[in-house]
């Protein structure tokens, strides 16, 4: 039974399992084609081969690693070499009389080994029966005398399936992992409150637009809850809880399409990424109107808002102390109102 789970993009997984087995998989065929050179080099000196054909092949073989290496088509590349490299061990086995067992033996160790390192069960498939198709010269691999034809074939057809169903526990795992790594991501980026993202996640998204040049002339507004002590004294926390989850959710309609998130108890921060001034101030007066929409126990919910401007010239750390400072100017003129920093 294969286990899914909804809750993982199956796009997202692949790219992760691709940018997590790429370093294996060309590994693994660097040491396929270094385990080929050396039954090259140790093979029976009385066998005779055509070198330029093994040279050639080498240099398919190169060629193909290589391939792994530059693109994202990891896949396609991978089965080239597997299939490339048998072919290279069959034209090596061909002159040996135990050819049979030789051959047997590869197909089974690139039936297993391969497994894992495929994204998909058809495509590990795919490979491991080229393999054995190819070191059976176009049938499956046989045995010396030509005799029990009914286990020759259970041969391959077992291997196989060990294949995949060892492809599919890696795959399975891969989707566990993925999934526990977003959950955690989720617990370090975002504020379990409100559900929006945390101060740990707002910084970065702040020194990630600094770093890439888009904040322009873009501003900073720091967003504080006023007498938000008051509240949790006179109703409790759960009030207090309460509030902050409604302001939260003003913010989030407010600031659509802008990095925002909780600073830490009852702050809040969003990002604006261009409209200078003006534009932050529009937000912020908006914001304010919408917030003293809110009651709590009767009580009206009224946020002051500090605004840092010109954000492209400024860095991140410098943005939000000039946003604080703005905020307190707010407080001491009365709350409930923004301010600018720098205005007189």
């Amino acid at each position: 039974m294969i286990v899914r789970y909804p809750s993982i993009d199956e796009r997202a997984r692949l790219e992760d399992f691709l940018r997590l087995i790429k370093p294996i998989s060309v590994g693994t065929q660097v040491t396929g084609f270094v385990f080929w050179g050396a039954a090259w080099w140790l093979a029976d000196p009385g066998y005779e081969y055509v070198s330029w054909h093994l040279a050639l092949l080498a240099c398919c073989v190169a060629l193909s690693i290589a391939g792994s290496c530059a693109t994202r088509f990891l896949s396609f590349f991978s089965i080239i070499s597997v299939w490339l490299l048998c072919l290279g061990f069959s034209m090596l086995m061909a002159r040996s009389p135990d050819r049979e067992v030789w051959a047997v033996s590869m197909s089974v160790i690139v039936s297993v080994v391969g497994a894992p390192l495929f994204s998909r069960m058809s495509l590990s498939a795919l490979a491991s029966s080229g393999a054995w198709l190819i070191m059976g010269g176009g049938e499956w691999v046989g045995t010396p005398h030509g005799l029990d034809s009914g286990w020759t074939l259970l041969m391959p057809c077992g291997t196989i399936t060990m294949g995949l169903l060892m492809n599919v526990i890696f795959a399975t795992l891969h989707r566990e992992s993925l999934r526990l790594r977003q959950e955690l991501e989720a617990l370090a980026y975002k504020d379990v409150l409100t559900g929006m993202p945390n101060r740990r996640k707002l910084l970065a998204d702040v020194q990630h637009l600094h770093e890439q040049g888009r904040l322009g002339d873009g501003c900073f507004l720091m967003i504080d809850v006023d007498d938000f002590k008051k509240i949790n004294d006179d109703f409790g926390h759960a009030a207090g809880d309460l509030a902050l989850q409604r302001v939260a959710a003003v913010l989030k309609e407010a600031a659509l399409g802008h990095a925002l998130g909780r600073l830490g108890g009852e702050e809040f921060g969003v990002v604006l990424t261009g409209g200078g001034t003006a534009h932050a101030q529009s937000m912020a007066a908006r914001i304010i109107e919408q917030v003293r929409g809110i009651r709590i126990e009767g009580r009206l919910v009224t946020v002051s808002v500090g605004i840092s401007g010109v954000a492209g010239h400024r860095i991140p750390a410098e943005l939000l102390r000039e946003a604080d400072v703005a905020l307190y100017e707010a407080k001491r003129m009365g709350k409930d109102r923004f301010a600018l920093h720098g205005a007189d």
